[in-house]
């Protein structure tokens, strides 16, 4: 096992990592590896958790470094897992509990998130919840040692694999609608009154997103993250860890999907720069198209560049708060932009294929899907919000219910 150096320099690190990964990780040109198999590999010589501390299972070194190591398995040309398990898992769940959990919460949950053994969601949508993710009503009841959960939650991606997820729930009616919440860590395998249901997407899958349904589900009051009450703050720090996981920055980067280690660029499917260009010699180019593929190439620039610029600032301590919120309302803009023109570029067949099987790779699919990424996460028009309120300091939104008691006030 490689034992890091809390005082290595980035570049002795990344000199390291890159002389262990020749050969330790399968080539992009290999077929695609296990990627639980490639996590394990990962912990097991000290190359997990780069940015966690060593006591909860990490390498106890910084963003920077982790930042490095990532880069340098694109440079070699080498796997990494990553996609939606590990990017929600270690991206996002994980460094809420490190600011959130206790130290014994910390040590029972963190090294087997770190080595993929257990996987982590976030359960925070809710039925007829919309945008107002404080407006949850699933109901969390102290009973002596323990909690007991009942409710609904939606739209959670990777439930039916997950073995935890983070639940943002009610525990006092009494206190206004941001005071009265708690984020509790809910097993997610064989738990007594918990239903787990896939949910059919709009390009005809049964998916990723699932709905929960918890009918008097007991949970040992260990699991409660953060605060009784608190659970707002929680909430908020892993929107922004979501938020930069979604923008490919932070503990997040690297994590986005695809075996080459540049997820970013092909974000849930949608095309690249030189796919869009190689439809269009084929169709033939015109005047519009050229328009197009000149914005898909500017965009295709500027994004990294916007992401590279925040994770600089993220290490220096200047781009603290919700930076987040910038870089994932770019790039979900960018991924949608890129299946409309796509459906330009193709034509007639971006809709169309042979047989009766959903073709999920076609553009016209990949398109249907393509406002999830405007919404996962935070919709566009809340990331928006953010931008104004929080990094630009405009007012906020009027909010006719802020300190009303929750139990008070009227909803649909």
């Amino acid at each position: 096992m490689s034992v890091p150096s809390s005082s290595e320099s980035v570049e002795e690190f990344r000199r390291r990592a890159a002389a262990w990964m020749v050969d330790h990780l399968p080539s992009w040109d290999d077929p695609v590896a296990d990627g639980h198999g490639l996590q394990q590999r990962l912990f097991d010589h000290g190359f997990a958790g780069i940015a966690y501390p060593r006591e909860y299972g990490g390498a106890g070194l910084t963003i920077e470094h982790h930042k490095a190591f990532v880069d340098a398995t694109t440079e070699a040309r080498r796997q990494i897992p990553n996609g939606s398990p590990y990017r929600v898992s270690i991206g996002m769940l994980g460094p809420t509990l490190l600011e959130h959990g206790s130290h014994e919460a910390k040590l029972r949950f963190l090294p087997p998130l770190l080595r993929g053994d257990e996987i982590w969601i976030q359960l925070l949508s809710e039925p007829g919840g919309g945008s107002d993710m404080a407006g949850v009503t699933t109901r969390l009841m102290r009973d002596g040692d323990q909690y007991v959960l009942n409710g609904a939650k939606m739209w959670s991606s990777g439930a039916l694999r997950a073995h935890f997820g983070l639940c943002l729930c009610r525990s006092d009616w009494s206190l206004p609608k941001h005071g009265g919440l708690s984020m509790i860590a809910v097993p997610l395998k064989d738990v007594e009154g918990l239903t787990v249901r896939q949910t059919r997407a709009v390009d005809g899958n049964a998916g990723e997103f699932c709905e929960e349904f918890f009918d008097d589900v007991v949970l040992p009051v260990e699991n409660l993250i953060g605060d009784e009450n608190d659970g707002w703050s929680v909430a908020q720090t892993l929107l922004r860890h979501e938020r930069n996981a979604a923008g490919d920055i932070g503990f997040g980067y690297g994590l986005l999907g695809g075996v080459d280690g540049r997820g970013g660029g092909r974000r849930f499917g949608a095309p690249t720069v030189d796919v869009l260009i190689a439809g269009a010699m084929r169709s033939g180019s015109t005047e519009a198209t050229a328009h197009l593929l000149a914005e898909a190439y500017i965009e295709s620039v500027v994004g990294p560049l916007t992401n590279a610029r925040i994770m600089t600032g993220l290490g220096a301590g200047t781009h603290t708060g919700h930076w987040g919120s910038l870089s994932k309302l770019q790039s979900s803009s960018i991924y949608h932009a890129a299946t409309r023109i796509g459906l330009a570029v193709d034509g007639a067949d971006g809709v169309i294929w042979d047989g009766d099987d959903v073709q999920t790779d076609n553009v016209g699919t990949v398109w249907l899907g393509a406002r999830r990424g405007t919404i996962a996460g935070g919709t566009s028009e809340i990331q928006r919000n953010i931008i104004s309120e929080r990094l630009l300091g405009l007012p906020r939104e009027p909010a006719p219910d802020r300190g009303v008691p929750f139990g008070e006030v009227v909803r649909r």
